[in-house]
């Protein structure tokens, strides 16, 4: 059985994942509670987009620890269920820490809030 098989190795990968997303999460909802609070205005789509990221992780994450250890024979625990979670929250996580680097990449910025928004790209590009 190789390391990648074992069940202490994956749940340690999982424990990496949430800690990220959750990083990411008070990231991104600090810049879009600043934003807000500042313009009057919604956050823009990209800071919106990794908010959504965090919470469908976190969903997935979920789904992911639970059914291998307390559904482990039922079609719940099926390998193409958790190739499609762990498919789509990649493709999320891409798409949404790309969106974000881009919008900041033109932007003349300064201060926590731009700090904390790049630093949540940064993490979104860890957690993917």
């Amino acid at each position: 059985m190789a390391i990648y098989d074992s069940p202490r190795f994956i749940l340690a990968v999982r424990v990496v994942q949430g800690i990220l997303t959750i990083i990411t999460l008070g990231l991104t909802a600090y810049v879009a509670d600043w934003w807000s609070g500042y313009w009057h205005a919604s956050a823009p789509s990209q800071v919106n987009f990794l908010l959504f990221c965090s919470i469908w992780a976190i969903i997935a994450l979920i789904y992911l620890i639970v059914v291998p250890w307390k559904f482990s024979h039922t079609q719940a625990h099926h390998k193409f269920a958790i190739f499609g979670f762990e498919a789509i929250t990649m493709f999320f996580w891409f798409a949404g820490f790309i969106a974000l680097a881009v919008f900041l990449g033109d932007r003349v910025c300064f201060g926590n809030v731009c700090s904390a928004a790049k630093a949540a790209a940064a993490f979104g590009a860890f957690e993917w």
